[in-house]
């Protein structure tokens, strides 16, 4: 009788844990910020409108495509004055996601200006850019008012691709 229990209580466990897996956001690998709503109607204006109230430009807006950028602006805490933000949003149904590129500068060994771009993911590093501007989109996602927020990992590196060595064959 208590292998049944036990048996049915770690079936529950597990499945509330599978559960629990799809509604909570993956954080470590997230990239990707999705905003469920049961209407979007207007929430491309009110969107646009966090944008510039918050200080951003906007770069591109398509209300048809559902694509509405901000230029890189500046990143609200961050260490130098050169750090940016840039927040892209997509439309598709009932969902909006958010996701976001980090520019600053660094000057290497031979006193060259290098601007760096990376994509805002989750990050736990204490007054980080990727960090800074994950929660600047955490904070205009909170404005919008969405029914359910979930998290998502796309994967955008570059993989390099083998090329095919050239050699020289003589004939003799």
């Amino acid at each position: 009788m208590k292998k049944i229990y036990l048996s049915f209580f770690l079936s529950m466990t597990c499945a509330w844990a599978l559960a629990q897996d799809t509604t909570s956001p993956v954080l470590y690998e997230s990239n990707r910020i999705i905003l469920h709503f049961t209407d979007t109607s207007g929430k491309f204006l009110q969107l646009a409108r966090i944008f510039i109230d918050r200080g951003y430009d906007i770069d591109m807006k398509d209300p048809e495509l559902g694509i509405l950028r901000t230029k890189p602006g500046p990143l609200r805490g961050g260490a130098h004055f050169t750090d940016q933000v840039e927040i892209k949003s997509i439309f598709r149904d009932s969902t909006i996601t958010l996701s976001g590129v980090t520019h600053s500068q660094s000057t290497g060994h031979d006193w060259s200006v290098y601007d760096i771009k990376a994509e805002v993911s989750y990050s736990k590093k204490r007054y980080s850019n990727v960090r800074l501007s994950w929660e600047e989109m955490e904070k205009i996602a909170a404005l919008l008012q969405p029914a359910f927020i979930t998290y998502s990992r796309v994967d955008v590196t570059e993989k390099s691709k083998k090329m095919e060595g050239w050699q020289y064959k003589r004939n003799n």
